[in-house]
């Protein structure tokens, strides 16, 4: 869920009555919410989501940590190949992170394979350069779009709820672009040959 003071999402575990809760905050705001009595936070937690669950309560400590976006300045070297969080970290919107290290390591797989099937030395950098611009590239595009979004749904700014509104409009009724955005967010459109 977007609302101005951050991003908030409840994201299921086994148990049907217990959720996982990320909510993003700006650093203050984090440090505040930290500091507040466990009842003003569940009524704090319980107003942001709408009170679409009915009262919150939060049933372990919590915790704050900062969340940065990292960019390795190489992928690969001679024998070495960088995947997921050790290449790349992101804002953790909708999971995306984790979907960009699975993207890297199908197509790190793929050209391992291609290599080998061409009787090539997998390890030398000189190959491994192909994967290391593929995933570079997605990696920026990735980064770029989640700050970008966060940026979009952070604060009250009428100018931007505005844009957000008629944004989230038209890709719910144009035709063809929500499942185009979804394919997108779930990595489907960088599928290496092999998971086609």
């Amino acid at each position: 869920m977007f609302h101005g003071e951050g991003i908030l999402a409840f994201l299921p575990l086994n148990d049907p009555h217990l959720c996982s809760i990320v909510w993003s905050l700006s650093p203050q705001d984090a440090e505040r919410m930290q500091q507040t009595s466990d009842e003003a936070f569940n009524q704090a937690l319980t107003i942001a989501f709408d009170n679409r669950l009915g009262l919150c309560r939060v049933e372990s400590e919590r915790q704050v940590f900062p969340l940065t976006g990292r960019y390795a300045r190489q992928f690969a070297a001679h024998r070495l190949a960088l995947v997921g969080d050790a290449a790349h970290t992101i804002h953790p919107l909708a999971g995306q992170g984790v979907n960009l290290g699975f993207m890297d390591a199908a197509e790190l797989v793929d050209d391992l394979r291609r290599l080998q099937r061409q009787g090539k030395d997998i390890g030398q950098h000189l190959y491994l350069r192909r994967y290391e611009r593929s995933r570079k590239h997605s990696a920026a595009m990735m980064l770029a779009g989640m700050q970008g979004f966060r940026d979009l749904f952070a604060g009250e700014n009428p100018a931007k709820k505005l844009l957000r509104d008629i944004g989230l409009k038209l890709a719910d009724t144009l035709p063809g672009v929500k499942p185009q955005l979804l394919r997108q967010a779930m990595g489907l459109n960088d599928l290496p040959q092999w998971l086609r």
